[in-house]
C-alpha cells in the first residue's frame, strides 16, 4: 500500500512524540540512578518538590504510582536510597495526575490546535 509523504511524516511525528513521552517518564529514575554513586546526605533524603517548597502537603500517592515505583525499585533499587525512591514515586504520581487532567479536558470539534504543522 502506498502512503503519501504527508501520512508518513505524521506517522514518524507520532512515533517520535510517543518516544519522547516514554523517555520523559523514565528520566527521574535514570537521574536518581546516576546520582546513586554520590554518598547521600541529609538534604538528599528529603525530596525537593514544588509542594514542599511552597509549604503545601503533597498529594496522596495513588496505587498506580506505587505499582510503577515497585517496578523501578525492582529494576534499579540496588542503586537508589529511600529518598530517591520516594522522589521517583512522587514524580510518577504527578505525571499520572497530569494525564488525568489532560483526559478530563474536553475539546469540541471547533477547537483548533495551538500550532499549525506543515509537511
Amino acid at each position: 500500500m502506498n502512503r503519501s509523504p504527508v501520512a508518513q511524516g505524521r506517522r514518524r511525528f507520532l512515533k517520535t512524540v510517543g518516544l519522547v513521552g516514554l523517555t520523559s517518564t523514565l528520566a527521574p529514575a535514570m537521574q536518581a540512578l546516576a546520582q546513586a554513586s554520590k554518598p547521600p546526605d541529609s538534604a538528599a533524603a528529603k525530596p525537593d518538590t514544588a509542594a514542599a517548597r511552597m509549604g503545601a502537603t503533597p498529594p496522596e500517592i495513588s496505587d498506580d504510582a506505587r505499582a510503577l515505583s515497585e517496578i523501578v525499585k525492582r529494576r534499579y533499587g540496588q542503586h537508589l536510597n529511600e529518598g530517591q525512591l520516594e522522589a521517583v514515586t512522587r514524580e510518577l504520581e504527578a505525571r499520572i495526575q497530569g494525564g488525568k487532567a489532560l483526559r478530563d479536558a474536553r475539546l469540541t470539534n471547533a477547537d483548533e490546535p495551538d500550532t499549525t504543522f506543515h509537511a
